[in-house]
């Protein structure tokens, strides 16, 4: 999932004008930033057969991911500490029906939230894009109208508004190319 974590990050924006948004766009993709750099080191192996992510991805993990990026902004006042404590916690939430296995509540504890959606996810569903895509436009459209509705108040440019809506559609469009997949 990429365009609907950047759609996040704008829909939070769009409600909280103050909040920088490249901290808010980082924010948001944060627990990918980690699981890639856990990765590397081979903490969080990527391979199908041991796919592994509970210390950059857990319920756990991510609040206080989001707790610890956050604090990093009190300076600037309740408000923006909220709004990029939810940029990144939203990873979590996005993340939660389309995840390759279940999230897990923390690191190690073997506890699983959800449901195990990817074959459901896996399927080809409408014009044989698969249903994970779907859900994630899906997605992707109400958070860019959430973030277009109060657009005018937050005193975002109506051409900026269309700009970042039409480049997100636009990366969620090339993830339908298996080279770009997800």
């Amino acid at each position: 999932m990429y365009a609907p974590h950047f759609a996040a990050a704008l829909a939070i924006k769009g409600r909280s004008p103050g909040a920088p948004l490249w901290a808010l766009l980082i924010g948001a993709f944060i627990p990918d930033l980690l699981w890639i750099a856990l990765a590397r080191i081979g903490i969080e192996p990527a391979q199908t057969s041991n796919f592994f992510d509970d210390w950059s991805h857990s319920l756990i993990s991510v609040a206080i991911l989001a707790t610890l990026f956050a604090s990093a902004f009190l300076r600037r006042g309740k408000p923006v500490f909220v709004a990029i404590w939810l940029a990144v916690f939203s990873h979590f939430l996005l993340d939660f029906p389309v995840h390759p296995k279940r999230l897990a509540l923390a690191p190690l504890t073997g506890v699983y939230l959800g449901w195990d959606l990817l074959a459901w996810g896996s399927r080809p569903g409408w014009l044989g894009a698969i249903n994970d895509w779907w859900l994630q436009l899906a997605v992707l459209l109400v958070l860019l109208l959430l973030y277009a509705t109060p657009a005018r108040t937050a005193r975002i440019q109506p051409a900026a508004v269309a700009a970042s809506s039409a480049l997100l559609i636009g990366i969620q469009l090339l993830t339908l190319f298996p080279c770009i997949g997800y």
